[in-house]
């Protein structure tokens, strides 16, 4: 597991909810079977309450520099634990 990008966001004052700040991290998985490596990512949240929410997503490029572009395209976009899945099945449909 290879931290490729982290972020701090401070949330709206209007928004209703506990925490005012998150933190993101973005990290690169790799899995080798068989002399083929399929490439992955891992997506960290916290917030300031001490509340954590993680996102395991493994397979889905063969390609070490595709992977790192869509989670560089994720951490631009903020992307959260719980939609990063299904942001990843659009992406590769």
């Amino acid at each position: 597991m290879e931290l490729v990008c982290s972020k701090k966001l401070e949330l709206d004052e209007t928004l209703e909810c506990k925490s005012r700040e998150i933190n993101l991290e973005y990290y690169l998985l790799a899995c080798t079977v068989d002399d083929y490596c399929r490439y992955g990512m891992q997506i960290n949240m916290t917030r300031n309450s001490g509340e954590s929410e993680t996102a395991i997503i493994r397979d889905v490029f063969t390609s070490r520099e595709e992977m790192i572009n869509l989670i560089k395209l994720f951490h631009s976009n903020s992307v959260t634990p719980v939609s990063a899945l299904d942001i990843v099945y659009d992406f590769i449909d």
